[in-house]
């Protein structure tokens, strides 16, 4: 595992994972829940997670437009996109608002999606995925194309299904059993 990869698993176990009874946003019970924007505005994770999501870019060559649904990818897009910058990759960011804004340019959209943009859509994290599709959904209504959709954790709980089913590509950066194999080994060793 690279460095900062590992490092960003190391923030996502301290800062992000909290124990305790939840109500996810797809509405399913956890005893668990992982706050993706408690990395996001710590100085070193944000850093982090655009180091990462630069990597994987670099997989999706043709990539170029990063965004997601607001709020969860804000930080991830502009994280992204310093990195992007500082490397030398120009990629347009973006976010969708879950809906319309009643006032100034009403714009569903924020930021410049490039004509018939090739879309790398990003979450913090994903469980069933149907919050992301509200993002693709307003991408291709726009005359974007998916190449891929990144999370920086899935949860595991039918996300990939529904990616697989719609033809889209995946690319979780960490899966749940990755965050608590540390947790794991204690308990079996």
């Amino acid at each position: 595992m690279d460095d900062a990869r590992e490092r960003l698993l190391s923030l996502i176990r301290l800062r992000a994972i909290q124990k305790g009874n939840f109500v996810l946003s797809s509405g399913e019970k956890s005893d668990y829940y992982i706050d993706g924007r408690m990395i996001g505005v710590c100085p070193e994770g944000a850093a982090l997670i655009g180091q990462v999501l630069f990597e994987e870019l670099r997989n999706w060559p043709g990539v170029n437009a990063i965004g997601g649904l607001a709020i969860g990818a804000v930080p991830l897009v502009a994280a992204a996109m310093v990195v992007c910058h500082q490397e030398g990759r120009e990629i347009e960011g973006f976010w969708v608002r879950d809906d319309v804004k009643n006032h100034g340019t009403k714009k569903r959209i924020e930021g410049r999606l490039p004509a018939n943009a090739s879309v790398a859509i990003v979450d913090d994290v994903v469980t069933s995925g149907a919050s992301v599709m509200k993002a693709i959904q307003a991408v291709e209504d726009a005359g974007g194309t998916v190449a891929v959709v990144i999370a920086l954790v899935d949860r595991d709980r039918g996300a990939r299904r529904l990616f697989d089913e719609r033809g889209l590509r995946y690319s979780p950066i960490f899966e749940k059993d990755e965050l608590f194999a540390q947790e794991y080994a204690k308990h079996s060793g």
